[in-house]
C-alpha cells in the first residue's frame, strides 16, 4: 500500500520467510490471503507478485463502486440516523487526515468515507461485498497517489468534491447526489486509468 513494492514485483518465499523471521509456510499462508484480496497474483512458473491493476481491473472496480453508491443515492430518504451519523463521522475523519496530510491516512479515509455511503443502504450483505473489494479499491487508489501524488496535488478540491456529496445526501437530495457521486467516481477511474498508463509508458521507456 505504501508502494515500496512496486505493482509485478516479485514475492519470493524464501527472501520473505527471512526478512520477516517466519516459516515458508507463514509466508505462504500470508500470500495466499493477500491474492484472495486481489493484492497478489499467482503464476504459474513465476510465483507470486504484486499485483498489476490492467485498465479493464480499475473500469470493472469503479463500475462496481458508481453502482453500489448510485443505488445508496437513490435509496438516501430511508437511511438510519446511525447510517447519516457514520457518513458524517467518515467524513470527519478524511477532514482531518486531509489537513495533516498523511497519504496513507488521506487514502484509507478516503475509502472509509465510500464505505460509509455504500452504509447508507442498510445491507450487511452489500456491506460484505464491498468490504471483498475494499483492499483492491485501497491499492488502486495508493496507487494513484504514488504516481500522481493525488493527495498533494488537489487535496482542497478531493474534499470539497466529498462534502458536496455528504451534503446532498445527508439533505436527501437523489438527483444532485447522484451527479455528484457519479462525476467523482469517473474522475478518480479516469486519473486512474491515465496515470497507470502513463507509468506504463515511462516503464517502458527506462527499459
Amino acid at each position: 500500500m505504501e508502494g515500496k513494492l512496486a505493482p509485478g514485483a516479485p514475492l519470493r518465499e524464501v527472501g520473505l520467510a527471512a526478512e520477516f523471521d517466519v516459516s515458508r509456510r507463514t509466508i505462504q499462508d500470508a500470500l495466499a490471503v493477500l491474492g484472495a484480496e486481489g493484492l497478489v497474483r499467482h503464476e504459474r512458473h513465476r510465483g507470486a507478485r504484486v499485483a498489476e491493476l490492467t485498465r479493464q481491473d480499475v473500469e470493472d472496480l469503479y463500475m462496481i463502486r458508481l453502482e453500489l453508491e448510485l443505488m445508496a443515492a437513490r435509496r438516501v430518504a430511508q437511511a438510519s440516523a446511525a447510517a447519516r451519523t457514520e457518513l458524517e463521522h467518515a467524513y470527519d475523519e478524511l477532514r482531518i487526515a486531509t489537513a495533516v496530510g498523511r497519504a496513507g491516512d488521506i487514502v484509507s479515509r478516503d475509502l472509509d468515507f465510500h464505505r460509509a455511503v455504500v452504509g447508507l443502504l442498510g445491507s450487511p450483505r452489500i456491506d460484505v461485498f464491498f468490504n471483498s473489494i475494499a483492499a483492491e479499491m485501497r491499492y488502486a487508489l495508493s496507487i494513484l497517489e504514488s504516481i500522481a501524488q493525488e493527495s498533494s496535488k488537489r487535496p482542497k478540491d478531493a474534499l470539497r468534491e466529498h462534502a458536496e456529496i455528504r451534503d446532498a445526501l445527508l439533505a436527501k437530495d437523489t438527483k444532485l447526489a447522484s451527479k455528484l457521486i457519479t462525476e467523482h467516481v469517473v474522475t478518480y477511474r479516469d486519473r486512474l486509468v491515465a496515470a497507470s498508463i502513463a507509468d506504463d509508458a515511462r516503464s517502458a521507456a527506462a527499459s
